[in-house]
């Protein structure tokens, strides 16, 4: 029997969040900061935190997202940015909201990404994926320490920031993994910035030669079709991938069974795993696809 599911919804914290900005950042793409202290704190890279406009029943139900990054006030952790795109009911409604107003939010629910060692971290984002890999880079490359009590590990030697996306008017804040270090490089299907294709394209372009799979580790967030195809990708190239499943939610703490994924056991057979609890983020030779 495997063992139970570490819950982190134990953790997590219920508060009504105040609007300290609300800015568009991109086409359809928005960018939020809220003022919760108690997530804040807590949150480490591949967390998220549910979503609800407060005294509402339309849309009733809460949405993931990722935590972008956290800052603090100065003295503490207080801050923490949300980034997301508009496309449904909800987030047309959360795109109305402005600074002052209040947002009902939990968190930080999920596993978040690992922090083994490795000299070459290489992020791969699709569509508004980067959401989950900013806090990631910034830890790994020592600018910033997540979680109470912060967590410890090694620096990386060095990061490169794949992002692939339809067009270049969705490209939102890359200048955030600039600034961080990232080495940065951009995809786009039409042509319109960086490599025309798929972030796979770019990714076999900008690791023509060969690589060392055993310095190298991935962090992928995107669409399921784009991470099953980086999935691949790196297996064929021996190197350690894991990815953030951007299945569907309706609770965030594992009650509703509405985000499970198949994931492989040790015996080689698989399970329904909760996103929200088990994950979102897994050994992608793990995920059956």
């Amino acid at each position: 029997m495997a063992a139970p599911a570490v819950c982190h919804a134990d953790e997590a914290v219920v508060l009504r969040a105040r609007v300290v900005s609300h800015d568009q950042v991109a086409e359809a793409t928005w960018r939020i900061r809220l003022d919760c202290p108690s997530i804040a704190a807590r949150a480490v890279p591949g967390q998220f935190a549910m979503l609800r406009l407060p005294d509402r029943c339309d849309p009733l139900l809460a949405r993931p997202f990722a935590v972008y990054d956290a800052f603090s006030d100065g003295i503490e952790p207080r801050y923490a940015d949300f980034i997301y795109l508009v496309h449904g009911r909800f987030t047309r409604a959360l795109a109305d909201v402005r600074p002052g107003d209040e947002i009902l939010a939990w968190g930080p629910l999920g596993n978040g990404f690992a922090a083994p060692s490795a000299e070459h971290l290489v992020l791969v984002a699709g569509g508004i994926g980067q959401t989950a890999l900013l806090a990631l880079a910034r830890e790994r490359l020592g600018l910033a320490r997540y979680g109470q009590p912060s967590r410890e590990f090694p620096r990386a030697g060095h990061v490169t920031f794949c992002w692939g996306a339809r067009s270049a008017g969705m490209f939102a804040c890359t200048d955030d993994f600039r600034k961080a270090g990232c080495d940065v490089h951009l995809a786009t299907l039409d042509g319109s910035a960086g490599v025309k294709g798929t972030v796979v394209d770019l990714l076999e372009q900008r690791f023509a030669a060969d690589v060392d799979a055993a310095a190298t580790r991935i962090a992928c967030c995107g669409p399921e079709p784009m991470m099953a195809a980086v999935a691949a990708w790196a297996a064929s190239r021996g190197i350690a991938c894991e990815v953030s499943l951007e299945t569907p939610m309706a609770c965030g703490i594992g009650i509703c069974f509405t985000c499970v994924a198949r994931i492989r056991d040790a015996d080689g057979g698989w399970d329904y795993r909760r996103t929200c609890v088990e994950g979102p983020v897994f050994d992608a030779a793990r995920v059956v696809w």
